[in-house]
């Protein structure tokens, strides 16, 4: 309530709005960040200035050949999400059954708070694997802009396009967890309608930070396994018995390490 000699206005932001709305926020804040990244044209303007952070020349055969690099980058991470979150469904399906079945026989057969934990489980899986799936096509698409930002003099312009792709997978990492787990509580507030159930409420929420916690914590180790493998398959294969330096995107195992 706000109150004026002359005018009294009625002010009532319910908890709903202020979630959703600073959800909503962060997706668009996001957005923008990765609507500006967009803009910068992958075509490589040439080094003029001797402060610039990297070297190379305007013409077609550089710009094609960033290109070319930054397609195998984008193939491969593609390839591996696909592998990768294909197991983690499959794992998700079945640990799903195991929380329902060990939540409902741990409150006396609850089937309701069994399928609601359960389902929060499964939830917060598919957030966090959008949240990574989004996270790595992003910083894939930023990082072929930032080399091209970075042929300009001083740090300025790659800095501010690598912290914008940072700040996409930031904002919209939270921004879709809080409206996610809102939901989530909204939606089973239809069944836990009165105030002395909602501490059921709560304990079939703690579901959703399971199945996010599980999926980063494949998202951690399978992407650590799988890049030290492709660095040490790089270094014995690539430099050992070629005589291919290490960083050379001749080498897949570079690409794949990238």
């Amino acid at each position: 309530m706000v109150h004026h000699p002359e005018l009294t206005i009625d002010i009532d932001f319910s908890s709903t709005t202020v979630i959703i709305g600073a959800a909503l926020l962060a997706l668009l804040w996001a957005l923008l960040q990765f609507l500006i990244i967009a803009r910068i044209p992958v075509i490589s303007e040439g080094v003029n200035d001797s402060t610039s952070i990297v070297r190379g020349g305007n013409d077609d055969s550089t710009t094609k050949r960033l290109i070319e690099i930054y397609t195998s980058i984008f193939e491969g991470a593609e390839s591996f999400l696909r592998a990768e979150y294909t197991y983690c469904a499959v794992f998700v399906f079945f640990f799903a059954g195991i929380v329902f079945t060990l939540v409902a026989w741990g409150t006396g057969w609850d089937f309701a708070r069994g399928v609601l934990t359960a389902t929060s489980f499964v939830l917060g899986a598919l957030t966090s694997m959008a949240s990574g799936y989004l996270g790595m096509k992003v910083a894939v698409f930023s990082n072929v802009r930032t080399t091209i930002s970075a042929q300009k003099p001083g740090w300025t312009a790659c800095f501010n396009t690598a912290f914008r792709a940072g700040a996409v997978m930031g904002f919209a990492l939270c921004g879709l967890g809080i409206f996610m787990l809102y939901a989530t509580m909204l939606a089973f507030r239809l069944h836990y309608d009165t105030t002395e159930s909602w501490v059921y409420l709560t304990e079939c929420l703690t579901g959703f930070g399971l199945g996010g916690s599980t999926i980063a914590m494949f998202g951690r180790v399978g992407g650590g396994i799988y890049t030290k493998a492709a660095d040490v398959g790089a270094d014995l294969v690539g430099k050992v018995v070629h005589g291919i330096p290490e960083d050379d995107p001749r080498n897949p195992a570079t690409i794949a390490d990238n």
